[in-house]
């Protein structure tokens, strides 16, 4: 994109912007075709840079919008209120006797005029006006802006998901049935896993209420509740691989040329099996070192069991003494977030390893679980290191004494020496 949108006239110094207006916005530039607007500069790096904001603003107009003839709709009912209210009072000019055409003075979206007079008029709003998703979604966000930026941005693109299947830039609520959902989910389950589709339809019945709290639509029958998914469960769930030694010997290479921090994070999840969102959530506060031991407190996880302590092996300890002694106690033992970790390990693996969705970083989990297994630890041992379900019934608790964790200690330097020997021989 270049000069994408960037012209400059004959006999004219400064370059313009000019960007065809999009569907979406077409409500907002009524009679114009283009949208064109001065750079008010010659050169071409600052015309660039002028572009991208003008561009931003235009994506950002595009994302709080709805469809054209309902955003046309409420605004000349807008305008038509307006009227209505001073023309109380005023025995020369009685409403009914003002003329909509005269009142909203412009010829675009007729239909929508006489839906707004209509409505005025009657209190009724009619089939294609009423109130849409994008218009719900748009009030939540701005409801919403303190949720976090992952929370916003997965509502957004949830939304826009669902009206890419529907065939529609927006849709009416109360026109969205029970049977245009289950279609949905029949169509698309296949691209993605069971939990991803209960939270997609969780997002989306949560805009459907707020369109009801917030008055837009009577109560009524969300479609997207009370979904049975557990039939695709077994079709759709594939469980997650492990990697072959020359894939793991791959990633280990491909890791020690990457900054300190991805280093240790892949380090990290092959010898202890945590999840890249529990190692990226760690602060240096939650590091114990305690003569020749180290461990990990894990204060938070994607389950109840995933509290836990994790011992670190010899092979990761050294690194990690090292990296704490720069870092203040409440400070990012990683200085990464888990998803730009997760996002940076996929796109090399896609790139290098492997197209296959079910060889992951999740697989270090399996590859430490077999580990343990073959080098004969118990599997409720095995279970609390990892955080698994089982492993809760341990007496180690959360905070594993010296002794205890000795114990947990010698169970992750056998499953170190298996993955050594069995996936990572030849690497020094």
């Amino acid at each position: 994109m270049q000069d994408k949108y960037i012209v400059k006239k004959s006999g004219k110094d400064t370059y313009q912007f000019n960007m065809r207006v999009p569907k979406a916005l077409a409500h907002l530039y009524p009679h114009k075709t283009f949208i064109t607007r001065t750079l008010g500069t010659s050169c071409i790096k600052t015309a660039r840079i002028r572009r991208d904001r003008i561009l931003g603003e235009i994506a950002a107009q595009k994302e709080s919008t709805f469809s054209n003839e309902r955003g046309a709709f409420l605004a000349f009912v807008e305008t038509l209120k307006e009227a209505k209210q001073e023309a109380r009072g005023n025995p020369y000019e009685a409403y009914y006797q003002l003329s909509t055409q005269d009142i909203l003075d412009t010829e675009a979206f007729p239909n929508a005029q006489l839906a707004a007079s209509r409505t005025v008029t009657t209190g009724i709003i009619p089939e294609g006006y009423r109130p849409t998703l994008r218009e719900s979604l748009h009030s939540w966000l701005q409801r919403n802006s303190r949720k976090n930026a992952d929370t916003i941005s997965k509502m957004k693109s949830t939304t826009d998901k669902f009206l890419k299947h529907c065939g529609h830039f927006d849709v009416e609520l109360e026109s969205i049935h029970r049977k245009d959902v289950l279609d949905y989910i029949e169509q698309t389950i296949e691209s993605c896993s069971v939990s991803t589709m209960a939270a997609n339809l969780s997002r989306l019945k949560t805009l459907y209420k707020h369109a009801w709290q917030i008055g837009l639509i009577e109560p009524r029958p969300c479609p997207f509740s009370d979904h049975d998914l557990a039939f695709y469960k077994e079709s759709t769930t594939q469980k997650t691989q492990m990697f072959s030694p020359e894939e793991i010997q791959k990633i280990m290479q491909w890791a020690d040329t990457q900054t300190n921090s991805m280093r240790l994070i892949v380090k990290t999840g092959l010898f202890t099996g945590m999840r890249i969102g529990e190692i990226c959530a760690l602060r240096a506060c939650d590091v114990c070192i305690e003569g020749n031991l180290a461990a990990f407190y894990v204060r938070k996880g994607k389950t109840g069991a995933a509290q836990r302590t994790v011992p670190l092996c010899d092979e990761l300890m050294n690194d990690i003494q090292d990296l704490i002694k720069t870092l203040q106690p409440e400070s990012s033992l990683f200085g990464i977030d888990g998803k730009n970790a997760s996002r940076d390990f996929s796109r090399f693996k896609t790139a290098s390893i492997t197209t296959d969705k079910t060889k992951r970083f999740h697989s270090f989990r399996v590859h430490m679980a077999t580990a343990f297994s073959r080098a004969g630890i118990s599997e409720l041992t095995a279970a609390f290191i990892l955080g698994h379900k089982g492993g809760k019934t341990m007496s180690y608790g959360y905070y594993a004494k010296a002794d205890e964790l000795h114990r947990l200690k010698d169970a992750v330097e056998a499953a170190t020496e298996v993955i050594k020997r069995d996936w990572l021989k030849g690497i020094s």
